[in-house]
């Protein structure tokens, strides 16, 4: 951590309304709960929040058994941005600056995390909230979402890396796109842009999206940790270098404990049924 972060995090924690909660109600199957949870403000995010959220992820990076992460919010939506309040009583570049620097190296230590990350984009989703979600590796969205880069019409444009995130994400036209016209996306209008990998009910939504990760958690903490690291080189390395890295986790896992476990099973040998494979 640069030397001025404390100084960041001491001005951030000024602005106190709401919380980012880690839960570890699901830490047995390798499953953590990132909520937001700001009542009354549509889940919009605080200073006190930005710190909080850091400290999540802080938590995530020295928990060496993780499979995935889950962000959500609580009371019918995920976040609406950043809070009107704290946005109205920091307007300085110095302070710009100061939100920036930290919600960029937090979201990018989210995206970082050797486990995969999913966004539960649920309601009013706006602006930060927006950025919030596209560091993560996949989005799911409930069918009552209204998602939009409402920046330009604050009369700013994205503050903690979104516009970067969304070119990696969906190539450069279509994000500019989404930018300059700042189009409230429906459930289908994400999937359609390429931002949305699943769609789910509003009621028991939360459960839906369990269903959905459930499925991708069937490895071994390390093997989905390898993955998510070895995509990581691959989208930010050259060709070389991400084949170099990917060999030598691979060196690692053949002949491992649960490679000879699952050659005893005969697990690679499955039955076909109309092109789905079935174990």
């Amino acid at each position: 951590m640069s030397e001025n972060f404390a100084e960041i995090e001491k001005y951030l924690s000024q602005f106190g309304s709401g919380d980012v909660i880690l839960s570890n109600k699901y830490f047995d199957k390798g499953l953590a709960v990132i909520y937001f949870n700001n009542p009354g403000k549509k889940n919009a995010i605080s200073g006190k929040m930005m710190v909080q959220l850091r400290q999540c992820v802080q938590k995530l990076e020295e928990w060496k058994e993780g499979k995935a992460v889950l962000l959500c919010g609580l009371g019918g939506n995920f976040c609406s941005g950043g809070d009107l309040e704290f946005a109205k009583a920091s307007g300085t570049q110095k302070e710009a600056l100061y939100m920036s620097n930290w919600m960029q190296d937090t979201l990018t230590r989210l995206q970082k995390l050797p486990m995969f990350s999913v966004c539960l984009i649920q309601g009013p989703t706006l602006g930060g909230g927006t950025e919030v979600s596209l560091f993560c590796d996949f989005i799911i969205a409930t069918e009552d979402v209204k998602y939009s880069f409402i920046h330009g019409k604050m009369g700013i444009i994205t503050a903690w890396g979104g516009t970067t995130r969304l070119v990696e994400k969906i190539g450069g036209k279509k994000a500019l796109n989404l930018l300059l016209t700042s189009q409230i996306l429906n459930a289908q209008g994400c999937v359609e842009n390429g931002i949305a990998d699943h769609v789910v009910p509003v009621e028991d939504c939360l459960a839906k999206a369990m269903e959905w990760i459930d499925l991708r958690l069937q490895h071994h903490h390390q093997i989905i940790r390898s993955f998510k690291n070895c995509v990581n080189k691959a989208v930010r390395d050259t060709w070389e270098n991400s084949l170099a890295y990917e060999k030598s986790l691979f060196s690692l896992t053949w002949g491992s404990e649960m490679n000879k476990e699952a050659l005893a099973k005969n697990i690679k040998h499955i039955k076909m049924n109309n092109g789905n494979a079935k174990m």
